[in-house]
């Protein structure tokens, strides 16, 4: 799977009938076929590339599973601790791996173009010891690849409605998080082992927990995140910031017994927003946003920062 078709990616459904069946609908399990056959991604390419980069603060080891007082620069400092750590089955997680491995950057940059999204892969290595994390749900799409190995994945019933990484929405997300992962476990929806070539598809908001059926797994998973109407806000009330008008103190209550100047200024208000808020300046903010996005899923790691 070195190309970045879509069509091939999404077999057997084919990219249009996977957007038009599943894109924020439902999950999915699509079957490797062919995609078996040319891995995105390989286990002994995946070592390399964290033995050379040594220590680098995307590349998370877990402290349950280190040994001792081993930190994880230490861990990743040293090629032999590092194959007796994966070979005894503990986790290893690279986020936002880009400027990496050519297949994935340009499996990252395909989907981007196809989404208009933010889209950037995390790569997974994982064993029997235990996973990287419990049962949860993403605040976006995660299109997951399995490369090497088999993993389990429990997918539930369980959907938060349309959760957002956003800073004003972290408390609500966590509290989900821990208030509906008993009731998440409880109802599985689909419960199923992703063999190498195989894609797994989860909407945001659905809680899913995934780990190694047997041995070494290895899979890399898109995150995507598209613009959103809350996006197009924040564009336009950065834009107001030039508008003298909307940057006017309300008048002291001192000044204003009844209310009627609050009220005015209020009035005023509106209706300059009102007149912000068009079809076009909406729609090209959230245009440029897109644009943004999608060469932002293109920039390698170090341009990111």
């Amino acid at each position: 799977m070195n190309a970045p078709d879509l069509d091939a990616l999404f077999a057997p459904l084919g990219a249009a009938r996977f957007f038009a069946e599943h894109w924020e609908r439902s999950p999915a399990h699509l079957g490797g076929g062919a995609r078996g056959e040319r891995a995105l991604l390989t286990h002994e390419d995946f070592v390399a590339a964290v033995r050379a980069r040594g220590p680098n603060p995307e590349v998370l080891c877990f402290p349950e599973h280190l040994d001792g007082e081993l930190t994880a620069a230490a861990l990743l400092r040293d090629p032999a601790r590092l194959d007796d750590y994966l070979a005894a089955g503990h986790p290893l997680v690279w986020n936002r791996a880009r400027g990496v491995w050519p297949a994935v950057d340009a499996m990252t940059a395909a989907l981007a173009d196809a989404l208009g999204a933010h889209v950037w892969p995390n790569v997974y290595a994982t064993g029997t010891a235990g996973t990287a994390f419990d049962a949860h749900f993403d605040c976006h799409e995660v299109i997951a690849v399995q490369c090497a190995g088999h993993k389990r994945w429990t997918i539930s019933e369980v959907r938060v409605d349309r959760p957002l990484d956003a800073s004003a929405m972290e408390s609500t997300v966590a509290r989900a998080l821990r208030d509906r992962r008993a009731e998440a476990l409880a109802r599985p929806a689909m419960d199923f082992v992703a063999a190498p070539g195989d894609v797994v598809y989860v909407p945001r908001g659905q809680f899913h927990n995934a780990a190694a059926a047997a041995g070494r797994s290895l899979h890399v998973t898109f995150g995507a995140r598209l613009p959103t109407g809350y996006d197009a806000l924040l564009m336009v009330a950065n834009d107001a910031l030039g508008d003298p008008s909307l940057r006017e103190y309300a008048a002291p209550r001192a000044l204003d017994d009844d209310g009627a100047l609050a009220a005015d200024a209020v009035e005023r208000m509106v209706d300059r927003l009102r007149a912000m808020l068009t079809v076009e300046r909406v729609g090209a903010a959230l245009g440029a946003l897109q644009c943004e996005m999608v060469e932002r899923s293109k920039a390698p790691a170090s341009k990111m920062r």
